[in-house]
C-alpha cells in the first residue's frame, strides 16, 4: 500500500480488507484477532498509527515504531499467540513526520486454516465487514473439514448394499454412462461397476457404500439418514434480486430430498417446463437447435451447487432464486483457491472430487478451469450484464448472481428458417420428413418425434409441426403445434407458466407485465379464443379467486411441443 492509498483510505470507512489501530505506545489486544480474521478470511491491512476521528480516520503516529512493530512481529512467531506462524510483510511511512505501520496479512492456506490465538481454537476469529467475529463451533467445524486431506465424500457408510440404491438412478446413470464413453464394459453388474469407479469400498470381505455413492444414486431411505436436509431447494420469487422481500414469498417452489441423479433429472425436467424455449435449424447439421438459449449456463452454475457443496454442513441447503431480473445461485461451501486460480485450465482441488467425477464422465459439466470462463462469457453474448460471482470466505458461501435484461428482442418461439437453411434442406432432403434425431437436453427424457417442414408443394419457407397427444378421454388425437409459432412472447411465457393454476396478479408478476387491463386483452383472451386457456371460474369471470389453466388442448400442445423441443 503506497502513501496516497492511505490517504485515500482514510476518508472512507474499515472494510474488509483494512483495519485502523492507534497503536501508539504498544500494540493493542483486539490486533490479534485481527490476525486470525484477515488469515481465515481474505488477508487484509492492519495499519498501526490511524485513530478514529467522527466519520473517517486521522494519522496519529506511532511513538515507538521500532519497539511496537518487533513486539508485533515477535508475537506471530510464538507459538502461544498463534498457532502457525504467518508470512506477514511489514513498511513503516512517514506521513508527514508522523510514523505509520502498515502490515499486511496474508490468507492463509485451507491446509492450515483455522488460525486461532492462545492454543485455544474457540479463538478463532473470521472477517465479515469491517469487524472481527468470533467464529462459533459450526464454522470452526468447516474450517476443519475444508483443511483435511480426506475428502468427505470418499468416507464409507455403514448401509448393506440391498438397501442403498435407488435402481432408476443407476439405470440412468448406466445407460446416459455407456452413451458418452464408448469402449467400456457394460456387461458388468452394478457392484462391479460401481466398485471399478471407486464408489464401493472392500471392507472385511464384502463392499460398502462410499458417501458419495449414496449422495449420486441412493435410495430415499439411505439419502435421508445421511444428509438431513434438502439437497436442493429451487424457487420462483415475485421480486427483483434488491427487492424488499415480497408478502408473497414465492409463487412456486420445488424441495428436492432425493439422490443427486434424481435431483438433477428434476431440476432440468422444471427448468424446460418455466423458460422459453426457442428454436432454430442448423445450416450445417439441419437439426433442430431450439434448446433455451442460456441452458449451457445454467447447467453449469446448477451442476456446480450439486458437486461442490459442503454436505457435511446440516445446517444449510443450497438456493436457486428466480427472480424477476436476475436468477441467484447460493452454494454452502466456499470454493478453494482463489479468483485467478479459478480460470487456468486445469484440475483444481475440490471439495467432493468423487461426485464431480460422476458428472464430468457424463459432460455435464465443463472441463476444470473453463467453467466460469464459459458462464461469463456465454451470458455476455446473451445480451446480459456479466454475471457476479462472489467466493465469500467470511460466510464459507460461493454465490453467482446472472442478471436478466427487462426485454428481449423478437419473437423467441418463432422457427428461424433462412433462404440459406431452406436452400440446403431442397438440395438433401425431398420436402416431406425430416427426422429429428439429436441428443435429448442433457437429464431432460424428451421423446424423439417427426416434424414435417413444408408441404406438398415444396415450399420450406414456413414450419408445420403436428402431434398425437392424449386427450382428456385417454384416447389419442392430432394437434396442430404451428399456432405456438405465431404467438408472443409473453403470450408463450403465460402458456409455459399455466400448466399449473395462476391468478392474474401472479401472471403479471412473472412476466413483468404492469397494465392489468391491457394484459387481459392482448394476451390473454386470445388464448382463452384459442381453446388453450381456461378460467377455473367461468360463471364469474371478475372472482376474487379466478384462476387460469390450460386446457386439454393447451396442455397436449405445450407437453408436445416441448417433447419436441427437447430433442
Amino acid at each position: 500500500m503506497t502513501k496516497e492509498e492511505l490517504l485515500a483510505r482514510l476518508g472512507q470507512i474499515e472494510w474488509r480488507d483494512i483495519e485502523f489501530k492507534e497503536a501508539r505506545a504498544a500494540v493493542p489486544k483486539s490486533a490479534y484477532e485481527t490476525v486470525s480474521a484477515f488469515a481465515n478470511t481474505q488477508g487484509g491491512w492492519l495499519v498501526f498509527g490511524v485513530r478514529e476521528a467522527g466519520r473517517g480516520f486521522e494519522i496519529a503516529g506511532v511513538a515507538d515504531p521500532d519497539r511496537v512493530q518487533n513486539d508485533f512481529l515477535s508475537a506471530l512467531r510464538a507459538d502461544s499467540k498463534v498457532n502457525h506462524d504467518i508470512a506477514v510483510t511489514a513498511r513503516l511511512l512517514d506521513m508527514d513526520g508522523k510514523a505509520v505501520l502498515l502490515f499486511h496479512i496474508p490468507e492463509s492456506s485451507r491446509w492450515r486454516k483455522p488460525l486461532y490465538l492462545d492454543g485455544d481454537i474457540r479463538r478463532t476469529f473470521i472477517r465479515r465487514g469491517g469487524a472481527d467475529h468470533r467464529c462459533t463451533s459450526t464454522e470452526i467445524e468447516r474450517f476443519l473439514r475444508d483443511s483435511s486431506g480426506e475428502r468427505w465424500d470418499g468416507a464409507p457408510v455403514d448401509c448393506p448394499l440391498a438397501e442403498a440404491f435407488d435402481t432408476e438412478s443407476l439405470r440412468w446413470y448406466r445407460v446416459t454412462f455407456n452413451e458418452r464413453n464408448a469402449g467400456h464394459d457394460a456387461s458388468l453388474d452394478d457392484v462391479a461397476f460401481l466398485a471399478q469407479w471407486g464408489y464401493l469400498l472392500r471392507q472385511g470381505g464384502h463392499f460398502i457404500p462410499t458417501r458419495a455413492a449414496i449422495l449420486l444414486f441412493g435410495a430415499p431411505s439411505a439419502v435421508r439418514q445421511m444428509l438431513p436436509r434438502p439437497t436442493l431447494d429451487v424457487r420462483w420469487i415475485p421480486a427483483a434480486l434488491h427487492d424488499s422481500q415480497p408478502e408473497v414469498r414465492w409463487l412456486d417452489r420445488i424441495v428436492f430430498e432425493e439422490n443427486l441423479i434424481t435431483t438433477w433429472r428434476g431440476l432440468v425436467r422444471k427448468y424446460m417446463l418455466s423458460t422459453p424455449v426457442p428454436f432454430s435449424i442448423d445450416p450445417h447439421t439441419l437439426m433442430r437447435n431450439d434448446t433455451p438459449p442460456g441452458y449451457r449456463v445454467f447447467r453449469e452454475l446448477a451442476i456446480n451447487l450439486l458437486v461442490h457443496q459442503d454436505y457435511a454442513d446440516h445446517g444449510r441447503m443450497p438456493v436457486i432464486q428466480f427472480y424477476r431480473d436476475a436468477i441467484r445461485f447460493w452454494n454452502p461451501g466456499d470454493a478453494f483457491g482463489d479468483a485467478e486460480h479459478w480460470l487456468q485450465p486445469g484440475e483444481k482441488e475440490v471439495r467432493n472430487p468423487r461426485i464431480v467425477a460422476a458428472f464430468r464422465r457424463l459432460a455435464l459439466c465443463e472441463q476444470a478451469g473453463t467453467g466460469l470462463p464459459m458462464v461469463v462469457n456465454q451470458w455476455r453474448a446473451l445480451g446480459h450484464a456479466a454475471p457476479k460471482i462472489e467466493n465469500d470466505r467470511s460466510r464459507k458461501a460461493f454465490v453467482v448472481s446472472l442478471p436478466m435484461d427487462d426485454t428481449v428482442e423478437g419473437d423467441l418461439f418463432t422457427v428461424q428458417v433462412t433462404p440459406q437453411v431452406t436452400s440446403q434442406i431442397a438440395h438433401q432432403v425431398p420436402p416431406q420428413v425430416i427426422r429429428q434425431d439429436a441428443e435429448p437436453v442433457d437429464g431432460f427424457d424428451g421423446d424423439l418425434s417427426t416434424a414435417q417442414v413444408g408441404g406438398s408443394d415444396g415450399d420450406l419457407s414456413t414450419a408445420q409441426v403436428t402431434a398425437q397427444v392424449g386427450n382428456s378421454d385417454g384416447d389419442l388425437c392430432t394437434v396442430d403445434v404451428q399456432c405456438l409459432d405465431h404467438l408472443t412472447e409473453i403470450q408463450q411465457g403465460v402458456v409455459n407458466l399455466c400448466d399449473t393454476p395462476k391468478t392474474m396478479k401472479e401472471l403479471m408478476d412473472l412476466l413483468r407485465v404492469a397494465h392489468r387491463g391491457y394484459f387481459k386483452q392482448k394476451y390473454i383472451d386470445p388464448l382463452i379464443e384459442k381453446g388453450m386457456l381456461r378460467m377455473t371460474n367461468p360463471d364469474r369471470p371478475r372472482a376474487s379467486n379466478q384462476r387460469y389453466v390450460l386446457t386439454d388442448t393447451g396442455l397436449g400442445i405445450l407437453l408436445e411441443f416441448r417433447r419436441r423441443n427437447s430433442v
